[in-house]
């Protein structure tokens, strides 16, 4: 934002540690002390997320004809290719640009995770998840199409030294530094929000995992707070585990992109690992539910699943351009691998003690209850 207005800025590492730092912990801070303001928070979220999108897209779609400027061609916008990867497959460039997809829309199981704190939620889990994919994947295209009719100089955005391209975009389709501000404060109070419900999300997870006695400190982990009625141990180690992420970003910037562009494949390794032993079990372990897809549509749908993800994995471990080196090079693969060998390691040692999900029948009295 500063630089907006500094052309001769030059960012430094300290100041995204600071700003990473301090988005962290209010985050954490609001989720932590503000359990029963969390559902109001969350409405005024959806609000702020989808208003944002639709702001966005009205002002990079008007702002170009109140300033006198040209759209881009539907030429460019539909069917120029322009590849700068130094791959000379463009299907393949065209797979890997996925990654991009799987981060904006790629977690649909977070919803999952507050099946507990929902009422009905062999009903309500679902429709979620639904909505949560059709609500991105509509707003996602619509911003996408708005911003390139917008453009004027794409080399301006490839080529700048801004570390966060849509700055130049906004300025593009705004005329203005100013305009560009304001947008990029719809993305920062989005990115806010939703960094709010990452820490619902990673807290209820972590507390889940340990009512199970599936980590280290699982009593501890596994508590609920007695007057916050939050897990607010999981949730503040959530928050510690992302400031010690920090100190990697401090040391090398290289080490700190590949752990963080590892989360889509482990998220999508997760997914994996549960759908298809359900698939080799002949689904025969899961209660059927109230959007229970049976026969071979079932069937179909998991088989493409496995595949789809066994292939995405493996493009989203390659390099991103050409020529690579030390840097540029995508260490996603070297991180999979570490830490699979790591988690195997530690199931081998608690296998004996896990005592995994317990069956809870749909017609149970605790699943009208908010468990927290």
């Amino acid at each position: 934002m500063y630089g907006l207005f500094h052309p001769e800025y030059e960012p430094q590492t300290w100041h995204a540690l600071i700003g990473y730092l301090l988005v962290t912990w209010a985050t954490c801070f609001v989720v932590l002390f503000f359990n029963r303001a969390l559902p109001m928070i969350e409405k005024l979220s959806i609000v702020a997320v989808v208003g944002g999108v639709f702001v966005t897209i009205m002002v990079c779609a008007i702002m170009p004809s109140v300033k006198g400027k040209p759209y881009a061609s539907n030429e460019f916008v539909w069917r120029k290719w322009e590849n700068e990867t130094g791959w000379t497959s463009n299907g393949f460039v065209f797979m890997a640009g996925c990654l991009n997809g799987a981060y904006g829309i790629g977690t649909p199981d977070v919803v999952t995770h507050l099946c507990e704190e929902l009422p009905r939620p062999s009903r309500n889990i679902p429709k979620a998840i639904l909505f949560q994919n059709l609500i991105g994947f509509t707003t996602t295209l619509l911003f996408l199409i708005t911003i390139f009719y917008a453009l004027d100089d794409l080399d301006a955005v490839v080529g700048t030294s801004d570390t966060f391209p849509l700055t130049e975009i906004y300025r593009q389709a705004t005329g203005s530094a100013g305009g560009a501000l304001g947008l990029i404060i719809v993305i920062f109070i989005s990115s806010f929000v939703c960094t709010i419900a990452g820490y619902i999300t990673c807290g209820r997870t972590l507390w889940a995992i340990s009512r199970d006695d599936a980590v280290p400190f699982s009593k501890m982990l596994g508590r609920i707070h007695p007057t916050k009625r939050n897990p607010f141990n999981a949730t503040l180690t959530c928050g510690v585990l992302c400031t010690l992420l920090s100190c990697i970003f401090v040391a090398s910037t290289t080490a700190f992109n590949a752990f963080v562009g590892s989360f889509v494949i482990f998220s999508t390794l997760s997914y994996l690992a549960a759908i298809l032993p359900h698939l080799l079990s002949r689904r025969s372990n899961v209660e059927p539910g109230d959007f229970w897809m049976g026969g071979w549509a079932g069937y179909a749908v998991h088989t493409v699943s496995c595949l789809y993800i066994m292939a995405f994995i493996v493009i989203f471990c390659f390099p991103f351009t050409l020529p690579v080196d030390a840097v540029s090079m995508n260490y996603a693969s070297l991180i999979t691998g570490g830490i699979s060998v790591f988690v195997i390691g530690w199931w081998l040692v608690k296998r004996g003690e896990y005592k995994g999900p317990q069956f809870v029948a749909r017609d149970n009295a605790l699943l009208a209850k908010d468990a927290l």
